[in-house]
Protein backbone atom coordinates (compact mmCIF):
# COMPACT_ATOMS: atom_id res chain seq x y z
CA UNK A 1 0.00 0.00 0.00
CA UNK A 2 2.63 2.49 0.95
CA UNK A 3 4.99 1.40 -2.30
CA UNK A 4 1.63 2.54 -4.23
CA UNK A 5 1.49 4.95 -2.66
CA UNK A 6 4.13 6.46 -3.37
CA UNK A 7 4.30 5.54 -6.75
CA UNK A 8 1.35 7.76 -7.24
CA UNK A 9 2.87 10.64 -5.95
CA UNK A 10 5.68 9.78 -8.50
CA UNK A 11 3.24 10.55 -11.01
CA UNK A 12 1.77 13.60 -10.13
CA UNK A 13 5.56 14.76 -9.79
CA UNK A 14 6.15 13.46 -12.99
CA UNK A 15 2.89 14.95 -14.64
CA UNK A 16 3.59 18.35 -13.06
CA UNK A 17 6.87 18.05 -14.99
CA UNK A 18 5.38 16.99 -17.90
CA UNK A 19 2.99 20.26 -18.60
CA UNK A 20 5.64 22.20 -17.75
CA UNK A 21 8.47 21.29 -20.23
CA UNK A 22 5.28 20.93 -22.95
CA UNK A 23 3.48 23.68 -22.44
CA UNK A 24 5.59 26.64 -20.80
CA UNK A 25 8.97 26.05 -21.15
CA UNK A 26 8.63 24.83 -24.91
CA UNK A 27 7.09 28.21 -25.66
CA UNK A 28 10.58 29.99 -25.49
CA UNK A 29 12.56 27.28 -26.46
CA UNK A 30 10.89 26.83 -29.82
CA UNK A 31 9.79 30.17 -30.34
CA UNK A 32 11.10 31.53 -33.42
CA UNK A 33 13.62 35.05 -32.85
CA UNK A 34 11.95 38.20 -34.39
CA UNK A 35 14.39 39.90 -36.42
CA UNK A 36 14.79 43.84 -36.34
CA UNK A 37 15.29 45.92 -39.24
CA UNK A 38 17.70 48.95 -38.90
CA UNK A 39 14.78 50.76 -41.26
CA UNK A 40 13.00 51.00 -37.79
CA UNK A 41 12.14 54.43 -36.29
CA UNK A 42 13.69 53.54 -32.84
CA UNK A 43 12.70 55.29 -30.23
CA UNK A 44 15.06 57.12 -27.45
CA UNK A 45 16.02 55.65 -24.86
CA UNK A 46 17.38 56.24 -21.43
CA UNK A 47 19.77 53.38 -20.03
CA UNK A 48 19.86 53.57 -16.68
CA UNK A 49 22.88 51.98 -14.32
CA UNK A 50 23.47 52.08 -10.58
CA UNK A 51 26.73 52.23 -9.44
CA UNK A 52 28.14 52.00 -5.96
CA UNK A 53 32.26 51.52 -6.13
CA UNK A 54 32.41 50.26 -9.13
CA UNK A 55 35.27 51.37 -10.88
CA UNK A 56 36.57 48.32 -11.76
CA UNK A 57 33.74 47.49 -14.01
CA UNK A 58 32.88 50.49 -15.21
CA UNK A 59 35.92 50.45 -17.22
CA UNK A 60 35.85 47.05 -18.37
CA UNK A 61 31.82 47.58 -19.33
CA UNK A 62 30.56 51.02 -19.50
CA UNK A 63 32.18 51.50 -23.13
CA UNK A 64 30.14 48.30 -23.85
CA UNK A 65 26.98 50.69 -23.49
CA UNK A 66 28.46 53.92 -24.48
CA UNK A 67 29.07 52.92 -28.30
CA UNK A 68 25.80 50.73 -28.96
CA UNK A 69 24.63 50.84 -32.19
CA UNK A 70 21.35 53.18 -31.68
CA UNK A 71 19.54 56.09 -32.92
CA UNK A 72 19.62 58.51 -29.93
CA UNK A 73 19.69 57.25 -26.21
CA UNK A 74 21.00 58.29 -22.97
CA UNK A 75 23.20 56.63 -20.32
CA UNK A 76 22.21 57.74 -16.90
CA UNK A 77 25.12 56.57 -14.45
CA UNK A 78 23.78 57.14 -10.62
CA UNK A 79 27.27 56.91 -8.56
CA UNK A 80 25.82 55.94 -5.26
CA UNK A 81 27.83 56.98 -2.79
CA UNK A 82 31.14 55.51 -3.59
CA UNK A 83 34.62 55.94 -2.37
CA UNK A 84 37.25 54.76 -4.80
CA UNK A 85 37.29 56.13 -8.29
CA UNK A 86 33.93 55.40 -9.18
CA UNK A 87 33.47 59.74 -10.46
CA UNK A 88 36.88 60.08 -11.75
CA UNK A 89 35.89 57.27 -14.40
CA UNK A 90 32.78 58.74 -15.24
CA UNK A 91 34.22 61.76 -15.64
CA UNK A 92 36.83 61.15 -18.22
CA UNK A 93 34.20 59.23 -20.09
CA UNK A 94 31.57 61.94 -20.07
CA UNK A 95 34.37 64.07 -21.61
CA UNK A 96 34.61 61.76 -24.69
CA UNK A 97 31.02 60.87 -24.91
CA UNK A 98 28.17 63.56 -24.35
CA UNK A 99 25.49 61.12 -24.15
CA UNK A 100 27.18 59.97 -20.66
CA UNK A 101 25.31 61.63 -18.07
CA UNK A 102 26.54 61.80 -14.62
CA UNK A 103 24.87 61.50 -11.20
CA UNK A 104 25.72 61.27 -8.00
CA UNK A 105 25.00 60.59 -4.48
CA UNK A 106 26.24 61.93 -1.51
CA UNK A 107 26.26 59.84 1.55
CA UNK A 108 23.94 60.87 4.52
CA UNK A 109 25.11 59.23 8.00
CA UNK A 110 21.88 58.73 9.36
CA UNK A 111 19.57 57.78 6.60
CA UNK A 112 21.44 54.72 5.15
CA UNK A 113 19.35 54.00 1.80
CA UNK A 114 18.75 50.58 -0.84
CA UNK A 115 19.24 50.59 -4.48
CA UNK A 116 15.50 51.75 -5.07
CA UNK A 117 16.71 55.58 -4.63
CA UNK A 118 19.87 55.74 -6.98
CA UNK A 119 17.47 53.87 -9.36
CA UNK A 120 14.08 56.57 -8.18
CA UNK A 121 17.01 59.17 -9.18
CA UNK A 122 17.98 57.92 -12.22
CA UNK A 123 14.74 57.56 -13.59
CA UNK A 124 13.28 60.66 -12.46
CA UNK A 125 15.54 62.46 -14.54
CA UNK A 126 15.79 60.42 -17.57
CA UNK A 127 14.51 62.56 -20.38
CA UNK A 128 12.61 59.57 -22.74
CA UNK A 129 9.79 57.79 -21.80
CA UNK A 130 11.78 54.41 -22.85
CA UNK A 131 13.81 53.01 -20.05
CA UNK A 132 17.03 50.45 -20.30
CA UNK A 133 18.51 48.94 -16.75
CA UNK A 134 21.62 46.70 -16.60
CA UNK A 135 24.27 47.12 -13.64
CA UNK A 136 27.56 48.23 -13.30
CA UNK A 137 29.72 44.72 -13.21
CA UNK A 138 27.15 44.04 -16.66
CA UNK A 139 28.09 44.57 -20.63
CA UNK A 140 25.79 43.69 -23.51
CA UNK A 141 26.80 40.96 -25.66
CA UNK A 142 26.29 42.86 -28.55
CA UNK A 143 26.72 46.53 -29.93
CA UNK A 144 22.91 46.29 -31.42
CA UNK A 145 21.61 45.08 -27.40
CA UNK A 146 19.43 47.94 -27.11
CA UNK A 147 17.66 47.70 -30.73
CA UNK A 148 16.97 43.85 -29.93
CA UNK A 149 15.20 44.90 -26.83
CA UNK A 150 13.21 47.96 -28.01
CA UNK A 151 12.53 46.03 -31.14
CA UNK A 152 9.67 43.75 -28.82
CA UNK A 153 8.33 46.98 -28.29
CA UNK A 154 4.93 47.37 -29.52
CA UNK A 155 1.97 50.17 -28.92
CA UNK A 156 0.43 47.82 -26.23
CA UNK A 157 3.90 47.05 -24.60
CA UNK A 158 5.10 48.69 -21.31
CA UNK A 159 7.94 45.54 -20.32
CA UNK A 160 10.63 44.36 -21.73
CA UNK A 161 12.39 41.32 -19.76
CA UNK A 162 15.70 40.21 -21.02
CA UNK A 163 18.34 37.55 -20.27
CA UNK A 164 21.04 38.36 -17.81
CA UNK A 165 23.78 35.53 -18.18
CA UNK A 166 27.16 34.93 -16.11
CA UNK A 167 30.69 34.72 -17.62
CA UNK A 168 31.74 32.19 -18.17
CA UNK A 169 34.96 30.86 -16.30
CA UNK A 170 36.47 27.10 -14.79
CA UNK A 171 34.94 25.66 -11.51
CA UNK A 172 32.04 24.11 -9.94
CA UNK A 173 31.01 27.51 -8.39
CA UNK A 174 30.63 29.25 -11.87
CA UNK A 175 28.48 26.11 -13.21
CA UNK A 176 26.19 26.53 -10.32
CA UNK A 177 25.73 29.90 -10.98
CA UNK A 178 24.87 30.14 -14.71
CA UNK A 179 22.93 26.73 -14.38
CA UNK A 180 20.99 28.10 -11.36
CA UNK A 181 20.21 31.66 -13.76
CA UNK A 182 19.66 29.21 -17.02
CA UNK A 183 16.86 27.92 -14.66
CA UNK A 184 15.11 31.24 -13.43
CA UNK A 185 15.66 32.71 -16.89
CA UNK A 186 14.32 30.01 -19.26
CA UNK A 187 11.18 30.29 -16.28
CA UNK A 188 10.64 33.90 -16.48
CA UNK A 189 10.99 34.27 -19.61
CA UNK A 190 8.64 31.13 -20.51
CA UNK A 191 5.96 32.42 -18.48
CA UNK A 192 6.24 35.90 -19.74
CA UNK A 193 5.42 33.85 -22.93
CA UNK A 194 2.67 32.39 -21.56
CA UNK A 195 0.82 35.14 -20.04
CA UNK A 196 2.08 34.98 -17.13
CA UNK A 197 5.25 37.67 -16.24
CA UNK A 198 6.02 37.38 -12.67
CA UNK A 199 9.75 38.95 -12.50
CA UNK A 200 12.49 40.20 -14.29
CA UNK A 201 16.11 40.94 -13.44
CA UNK A 202 17.83 44.49 -12.98
CA UNK A 203 20.85 43.31 -15.11
CA UNK A 204 18.53 43.19 -18.77
CA UNK A 205 14.99 45.05 -18.03
CA UNK A 206 13.19 47.78 -19.97
CA UNK A 207 9.91 49.77 -19.21
CA UNK A 208 7.98 53.07 -19.47
CA UNK A 209 9.00 55.75 -17.50
CA UNK A 210 5.13 56.68 -17.25
CA UNK A 211 4.52 53.05 -16.10
CA UNK A 212 6.80 53.74 -13.24
CA UNK A 213 5.26 56.85 -12.33
CA UNK A 214 1.68 55.20 -12.58
CA UNK A 215 2.79 52.33 -10.39
CA UNK A 216 3.89 54.98 -7.77
CA UNK A 217 7.63 53.81 -8.20
CA UNK A 218 9.05 51.78 -5.59
CA UNK A 219 7.08 53.16 -2.95
CA UNK A 220 4.54 50.06 -2.51
CA UNK A 221 7.81 48.20 -1.29
CA UNK A 222 10.31 50.78 0.03
CA UNK A 223 10.55 49.19 2.75
CA UNK A 224 11.82 45.81 1.54
CA UNK A 225 15.81 46.13 0.93
CA UNK A 226 15.60 44.60 -2.72
CA UNK A 227 12.94 43.66 -5.40
CA UNK A 228 13.94 47.37 -7.40
CA UNK A 229 13.52 44.70 -10.28
CA UNK A 230 11.59 41.34 -9.67
CA UNK A 231 9.16 43.01 -7.49
CA UNK A 232 8.33 45.98 -9.62
CA UNK A 233 8.04 43.76 -12.68
CA UNK A 234 5.21 41.59 -10.22
CA UNK A 235 3.35 44.36 -9.59
CA UNK A 236 3.42 45.92 -13.03
CA UNK A 237 3.12 43.35 -15.20
CA UNK A 238 0.29 41.35 -17.28
CA UNK A 239 -0.46 39.64 -19.70
CA UNK A 240 -1.07 42.91 -22.08
CA UNK A 241 1.73 44.77 -20.97
CA UNK A 242 4.81 42.17 -21.26
CA UNK A 243 6.93 41.12 -23.75
CA UNK A 244 10.28 39.06 -24.19
CA UNK A 245 13.23 39.92 -25.41
CA UNK A 246 15.13 37.07 -27.50
CA UNK A 247 18.02 36.09 -29.28
CA UNK A 248 21.63 36.88 -28.75
CA UNK A 249 21.96 40.07 -29.45
CA UNK A 250 19.76 40.45 -26.75
CA UNK A 251 21.71 39.13 -23.46
CA UNK A 252 23.49 40.80 -20.68
CA UNK A 253 26.68 39.32 -19.45
CA UNK A 254 27.63 40.06 -15.86
CA UNK A 255 30.65 39.28 -13.75
CA UNK A 256 29.92 35.72 -12.00
CA UNK A 257 30.57 35.57 -7.76
CA UNK A 258 33.69 33.26 -7.17
CA UNK A 259 32.93 31.66 -4.31
CA UNK A 260 30.17 30.29 -2.45
CA UNK A 261 29.93 32.53 0.36
CA UNK A 262 29.69 35.71 -1.86
CA UNK A 263 26.97 33.82 -4.33
CA UNK A 264 25.15 32.63 -0.89
CA UNK A 265 24.80 36.08 0.09
CA UNK A 266 23.81 37.30 -3.46
CA UNK A 267 20.99 34.25 -3.71
CA UNK A 268 19.72 35.06 -0.35
CA UNK A 269 18.96 38.42 -1.21
CA UNK A 270 17.13 38.15 -4.57
CA UNK A 271 15.15 34.96 -2.81
CA UNK A 272 13.89 36.79 0.64
CA UNK A 273 11.28 38.61 -2.51
CA UNK A 274 9.55 36.21 -3.51
CA UNK A 275 7.37 35.83 -0.44
CA UNK A 276 6.38 39.61 -1.60
CA UNK A 277 5.51 38.04 -5.00
CA UNK A 278 1.30 38.43 -5.98
CA UNK A 279 -0.76 35.31 -4.91
CA UNK A 280 -1.21 34.05 -8.46
CA UNK A 281 2.81 34.02 -8.94
CA UNK A 282 3.24 32.20 -5.56
CA UNK A 283 0.88 29.43 -6.76
CA UNK A 284 2.45 28.45 -10.13
CA UNK A 285 6.09 28.99 -8.76
CA UNK A 286 5.07 26.86 -5.34
CA UNK A 287 3.13 23.68 -8.28
CA UNK A 288 6.40 23.87 -10.12
CA UNK A 289 8.73 23.47 -7.08
CA UNK A 290 6.38 20.96 -5.21
CA UNK A 291 6.29 19.13 -8.28
CA UNK A 292 9.77 18.77 -8.52
CA UNK A 293 10.44 17.94 -5.18
CA UNK A 294 7.71 15.18 -4.78
CA UNK A 295 8.90 13.44 -8.39
CA UNK A 296 12.95 13.72 -7.24
CA UNK A 297 12.30 12.01 -3.83
CA UNK A 298 9.82 9.90 -4.86
CA UNK A 299 11.54 8.60 -7.53
CA UNK A 300 14.59 7.74 -4.95
CA UNK A 301 12.30 6.00 -3.43
CA UNK A 302 11.07 3.76 -6.28
CA UNK A 303 14.69 2.37 -7.17
CA UNK A 304 14.25 0.77 -3.99
CA UNK A 305 10.95 -1.27 -4.96
CA UNK A 306 9.15 -3.46 -7.28
CA UNK A 307 8.80 -0.27 -9.22
CA UNK A 308 11.98 0.70 -10.22
CA UNK A 309 12.06 -0.39 -14.11
CA UNK A 310 8.89 1.41 -14.57
CA UNK A 311 10.66 4.55 -12.52
CA UNK A 312 13.75 4.38 -14.35
CA UNK A 313 11.43 4.17 -17.62
CA UNK A 314 9.28 7.76 -16.89
CA UNK A 315 12.84 8.92 -15.53
CA UNK A 316 14.29 8.39 -18.99
CA UNK A 317 11.13 10.13 -20.64
CA UNK A 318 11.70 13.20 -18.50
CA UNK A 319 14.95 13.57 -18.67
CA UNK A 320 15.06 13.29 -22.74
CA UNK A 321 12.18 16.02 -22.68
CA UNK A 322 13.88 18.33 -20.43
CA UNK A 323 17.48 18.10 -22.21
CA UNK A 324 15.71 18.82 -25.85
CA UNK A 325 13.90 21.89 -24.50
CA UNK A 326 17.22 22.47 -22.59
CA UNK A 327 19.50 22.16 -25.38
CA UNK A 328 17.09 24.63 -27.58
CA UNK A 329 16.66 27.20 -25.41
CA UNK A 330 20.65 27.21 -24.06
CA UNK A 331 21.08 27.80 -27.81
CA UNK A 332 19.31 30.62 -27.17
CA UNK A 333 21.21 32.20 -24.18
CA UNK A 334 24.46 31.39 -25.29
CA UNK A 335 24.88 28.86 -22.30
CA UNK A 336 24.99 25.54 -24.47
CA UNK A 337 27.95 23.57 -22.55
CA UNK A 338 25.74 23.65 -19.32
CA UNK A 339 23.91 20.98 -21.03
CA UNK A 340 25.92 17.54 -20.45
CA UNK A 341 25.80 18.44 -16.61
CA UNK A 342 22.65 20.08 -16.35
CA UNK A 343 20.64 16.39 -14.64
CA UNK A 344 23.86 16.63 -12.22
CA UNK A 345 23.66 20.49 -11.63
CA UNK A 346 20.05 20.37 -11.08
CA UNK A 347 20.37 17.95 -8.20
CA UNK A 348 22.85 19.80 -6.65
CA UNK A 349 21.01 22.67 -6.30
CA UNK A 350 17.82 21.11 -5.49
CA UNK A 351 19.22 19.31 -2.45
CA UNK A 352 22.12 21.51 -1.43
CA UNK A 353 22.06 25.00 -2.14
CA UNK A 354 18.53 25.92 -2.35
CA UNK A 355 17.59 24.27 1.15
CA UNK A 356 20.49 25.65 2.58
CA UNK A 357 19.33 29.03 1.19
CA UNK A 358 16.31 28.91 3.02
CA UNK A 359 17.57 28.25 6.35
CA UNK A 360 20.20 30.68 6.05
CA UNK A 361 17.32 33.47 5.37
CA UNK A 362 15.21 32.15 8.74
CA UNK A 363 18.35 32.14 10.92
CA UNK A 364 20.10 35.41 9.64
CA UNK A 365 19.80 39.25 9.36
CA UNK A 366 18.46 40.21 6.14
CA UNK A 367 21.21 41.28 3.19
CA UNK A 368 21.48 44.64 1.57
CA UNK A 369 22.10 45.25 -1.81
CA UNK A 370 25.71 47.19 -0.89
CA UNK A 371 27.69 47.51 2.22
Amino acid sequence: MMITAIFILFCVGFTIHLLFYLFIYSRFAFKPEKSHSDDRNYPPVSVVICAKNEEPFLKKNLLHILQQDYPQYEVIVVNDCSADGTQYVLDDYKKEYPLLRPLQIQEDKVYKHGKKLPLTVGIRSARYEYLVFTDADCRPASNKWLKSLMNAFDDSTEIVLGYGAYDKKKGIINYLIRMDTFQIGLQYLSLGLAGMPYMGVGRNLAYRKSLFLKQKGFAPYSHIPSGDDDLFVNKAATRFNTRIALGPESITISEPKENMKEWMRQKRRHVSTARYYKFSSLLILGIKTFGQYLYMLAFVALLFTYFWKLALIMAAVRLLLQLLIFNKAMEMLGETDLLVYSPIIEWLLLFGLYPGIAVSNMLFKRVTWKT
